[in-house]
């Protein structure tokens, strides 16, 4: 009876650690995208494909990697494209290579708006991550997360920050 116990308790153990981890996760991301859609009405996802397009060498990607990066499928990324291109902040672009591949570039505005988001988001992070875990506890809670991400997403084994989710 006292191993049952044991095993109860190391399984209570381990539900309540996830949850501690999803508990802080989802208060940062709360904070963090809350702040950048109240200053220029961004979805997160709308977001991740900007940050993750101003990463990019050329400041242009595959409309696929971009799907892949913001967790969308191709479909879904199609809708979430076509709102970024109405607003002027992003343009489909033939890929010179592969007559099959649609890359997306940043318009003037588009890169504009990238910059101050990239720079409100690089802020609020060191605010709401960097600064309370400090650097040495952010960067071990990151790999171990981009190790979580490589064991439990076996289609994408990268854990780079251009395809993890935010």
């Amino acid at each position: 009876m006292a191993s049952a116990n044991a095993g109860e308790s190391r399984d209570e153990h381990a539900v309540e650690l996830w949850g501690r981890i999803i508990n802080g996760f989802e208060a940062t991301n709360r904070r963090i995208h809350g702040a950048i859609n109240e200053r220029f009405s961004l979805s997160e996802a709308e977001v991740q494909v900007l940050l993750t397009l101003h990463r990019q060498p050329d400041l242009r990607a595959p409309m696929a990697t971009l799907a892949r990066a913001a967790s969308f499928s191709t479909g879904g990324f199609t809708k979430l494209a076509d709102k970024l291109t109405q607003r002027g902040l992003v343009s489909r672009a033939a890929c010179p290579d592969d007559r099959r591949v649609t890359l997306l570039e940043f318009t003037p505005d588009g890169r504009t708006l990238a910059d101050e988001v990239t720079r409100l988001d690089a802020r609020l992070n060191r605010e709401a991550f960097l600064d309370v875990l400090g650097l040495d506890t952010a960067e071990d809670v990151a790999e171990a997360m981009a190790e979580l991400f490589r064991a439990n997403n076996p289609s994408d084994d990268s854990g780079t920050a251009a395809t993890l989710p935010r």
